[in-house]
């Protein structure tokens, strides 16, 4: 199923409803065909999250306490995997950086990451597969009050002004937690771009991609970040000083052409005024819905 709106949708609540269904029905069955979560899994499990958290802000304006309560259910859920995918993230991020052959004063170091990301898989978290499908039992009373095409406006335009405004605040402190708070939100832009992308595939499908880009770039940064956090706590006998200096050398030089990539995308992705960018892509959005009425 794409992560898109339909024309065979009646209206955005109905588009919505439908998404989140197909979204929740395929995290349930995940779980429920495997015996132990891998890390592909996982990593399935915490973007269908993200992706919904994403869409209900999209509509936050439409209904704004059921959006607040079902925010910090799906919030709750994705740090509850975040811990089983750490060690499979910090083994890729260390192999990204060095090369799949270490050198040999980093072979601890190295056995130690594989050994973690080998320890990942694990049964779902307590309560995962209930919290998913009692959600999924709430979508058909999900209700959205006022028009579709207020909702959307003010949804995307409050996006794009978070999003501009943690990108100016990770200019002026590239520090882990401003990247990746404008990580977070930047995301957001994503996968409601990837929302509105059937409305004009041939404008939308590049922004689309420059801000999956965007996201990656983001989310390398901030495994780079969690990387270093974690060698820094091992044992020197683990990692001697002199290795944890050339991998943090390493790791700026790698921070420093990520955030070059991630602010030259940036300034393309949010140049416009919010709301003048909301309005174009409604204008957009209900042209692309004139067609169901003529079809």
């Amino acid at each position: 199923m794409a992560f898109a709106f339909d024309l065979t949708d009646p209206t955005l609540e109905a588009g919505l409803q439908r998404i989140a269904r197909a979204l929740l029905r395929k995290s349930i069955s995940q779980i429920d065909t495997a015996a132990a979560l891998e890390s592909p899994t996982v990593h399935d499990l915490r973007k269908t999250i993200k992706k919904l958290r994403a869409a209900l802000r999209l509509v936050r304006s439409g209904m704004p306490d059921v959006q607040a309560a079902e925010n910090v259910i799906l919030r709750d859920a994705g740090r509850a995997l975040s811990g089983q995918r750490d060690g499979a993230v910090r083994l890729h991020t260390f192999v990204r950086l060095i090369g799949d052959q270490p050198p040999v004063e980093m072979a601890a170091l190295s056995a130690h990451l594989t050994a973690g990301a080998q320890a990942a898989s694990m049964p779902a978290p307590p309560g995962l597969r209930q919290t998913l499908a009692d959600m999924l039992e709430r979508v058909d009373d999900w209700r959205l009050k006022g028009s579709d095409r207020r909702i959307m406006k003010e949804g995307l335009a409050e996006t794009r002004t978070r999003t501009r405004r943690l990108m100016q605040a990770a200019r002026e402190d590239t520090t882990s937690h401003a990247m990746h708070e404008w990580r977070k939100r930047a995301k957001d832009h994503w996968y409601q771009a990837r929302l509105l992308t059937p409305v004009w595939p041939e404008m939308m499908k590049p922004i689309s991609s420059a801000a999956g880009r965007l996201g990656e770039a983001l989310g390398d940064h901030h495994d780079l970040d969690m990387l270093l956090t974690h060698v820094a706590e091992l044992p020197t006998d683990l990692v001697p000083a002199e290795v944890f200096e050339d991998l943090a050398t390493r790791a700026a030089d790698a921070r420093h052409a990520l955030e070059a990539q991630a602010f030259g995308l940036g300034a393309r992705l949010f140049a416009g005024d919010p709301d003048e960018m909301a309005d174009l892509w409604i204008r957009w959005w209900r042209l692309w819905r004139a067609e169901r009425n003529d079809g």
